[in-house]
């Protein structure tokens, strides 16, 4: 699932790292707002020899819960760090690992989930040589973005019709087809392999790998006592 360098056009690369800024960005910001508050303090002008012009100016700091909230954050990228060092045999020599956004999406939330993965594909990519660098743009995007973001909202959205387990499952299996339906499509559209036969080839082994991310998400949430991480 991880692009290494080389694979992808230019042009694509840059792009989808450019989609991959701006979604980071975005839950960034939402996740420094849920971590802090504004404590207004006051500010004092100098007007000649005297004070005056006395207002009121915000400054942002950290919160209590929000502390929490960073260490759950480090508690998950490292659990997920370490999952996805194990490989599993799925058949012909491939073989595939957890991707970790629907359990990252559901315990921490959407933009923090996606901000988690996005760290983790990051560090691997820089220190690991697992993707290539200036694929990075892309591998965030299939699994941060695709993986993370856009399934948490599958997930809240089967909660409606299905229960809570079966909604975890069913938005951890679509999380690799849908991580894998993309990187298929930048590969094809890149020029480097036939696009019917990369879409063919990833859609096979990851049909079977999302099955393994479905029953592996479930079990890891159970392990995590989702109810408790929030309190």
């Amino acid at each position: 699932m991880h692009i290494p360098d080389g694979f992808l056009d230019p042009k694509i690369s840059g792009g989808l790292l450019g989609a991959a800024v701006g979604v980071l960005g975005y839950c960034l910001g939402k996740v420094l707002k849920a971590v802090t508050a504004v404590v207004p303090q006051r500010v004092l002008a100098t007007v000649g020899n005297g004070i005056g012009n006395i207002g009121m100016a915000g400054k942002r700091i950290l919160t209590k819960i929000g502390e929490k909230k960073l260490y759950q954050m480090g508690i998950v990228a490292a659990w997920i760090f370490s999952a996805q060092m194990f490989n599993f045999p799925i058949n012909s020599g491939t073989s595939g690992h957890l991707i970790g956004g629907v359990f990252a999406g559901v315990l921490l939330g959407p933009f923090a989930g996606t901000v988690v993965i996005a760290v983790v594909l990051i560090v691997q990519s820089l220190f690991f040589a697992d993707g290539g660098f200036m694929a990075l743009g892309a591998n965030i995007t299939n699994m941060a973005v695709f993986g993370t973001f856009v399934s948490y909202y599958i997930y809240a959205l089967l909660k409606k019709y299905v229960s809570e387990l079966a909604s975890i499952a069913i938005a951890a299996w679509f999380s690799v087809v849908l991580a894998a339906f993309a990187c298929s499509l930048e590969v094809g559209l890149s020029g480097t392999i036939a696009l019917s036969s990369v879409t063919i080839a990833m859609m096979k082994v990851h049909f079977i790998i999302g099955i393994a991310e479905a029953v592996l998400t479930v079990l890891l949430l159970k392990l995590f006592n989702r109810e408790n991480i929030h309190k």
